[in-house]
């Protein structure tokens, strides 16, 4: 079974779109599925529009909000697919490209599967800065792993539940996607990448804080060069 996990902070609106623009996709995937969205303390209707939806989604809510990486983190402790697929709820990265990450994981010589902007051209109307800040964090984050990926920081990613169950993760803004990967290139994991345009939100504001964002990246930057110094051991 595949789990989709969905974190959501204010995003009632773009919940709305998943009956005719997220069910239709992945009823044609031919995988059972469930879709776990985790309401990281909105105070809009994210909640009764997620309850409301039925069917595959089950809700998980958090008293307040925390932050993307915790939302993520409580969205696969309780994902009960032995695929995790982690997705924006703003649909930025559209359903359809799902079937590309499955495609790549099913030939079955990789562990996790990212999808990248860069390979994709970014995409249609992507401001100038947002590429610019995408391909610096990208360079620094693959010189310290010493791994040619193109997408770090992407939500976009499909993954073995197995590999993220006891990852040590401490995350808890939108960091958490590049603590993943430097987790999982840590204990050998096999990273592929496919091409994913990233697109323009519809509904809603973006959530990322660029400056505080910028100090969670900066820690782990200095944990990944420890470990990189043989300063702390795998897995710390």
């Amino acid at each position: 079974m595949i789990s989709f996990v969905f974190p959501a902070f204010n995003e009632a609106e773009n919940l709305r779109r998943f009956p005719s623009e997220v069910f239709p996709i992945f009823n044609t995937l031919n995988e059972s599925y469930e879709i776990v969205v985790v309401d990281d303390g909105s105070i809009d209707d994210t909640n009764a529009v997620a309850s409301s939806l039925g069917g595959p989604v089950r809700v998980i809510a958090h008293t307040k909000n925390q932050g993307l990486g915790a939302a993520l983190r409580t969205g696969i402790r309780e994902a009960r697919g032995d695929i995790v697929i982690t997705m924006d709820t703003d649909l930025t990265f559209a359903p359809e490209l799902v079937s590309r990450l499955l495609e790549r994981f099913r030939k079955g010589d990789v562990d996790a599967v990212s999808g990248s902007p860069k390979l994709a051209g970014y995409g249609n109307d992507i401001p100038s800065y947002r590429v610019f800040i995408g391909k610096v964090s990208t360079l620094v984050y693959s010189l310290l792993l010493g791994s040619r990926i193109t997408a770090v920081t992407p939500i976009f990613r499909l993954y073995k539940r197995e590999d993220l169950a006891h990852l040590p993760l401490q995350a808890t803004g939108f960091d958490i996607n590049a603590e993943i990967l430097f987790h999982l290139i840590q204990r050998g994991k096999r990273i592929a990448e496919v091409p994913a345009p990233l697109t323009q939100r519809i509904h809603g504001e973006s959530k990322l804080d660029y400056p505080k964002e910028m100090k969670r990246h900066l820690r782990l930057v200095r944990r990944m060069l420890a470990w990189r110094l043989g300063l702390k051991k795998t897995g710390t």
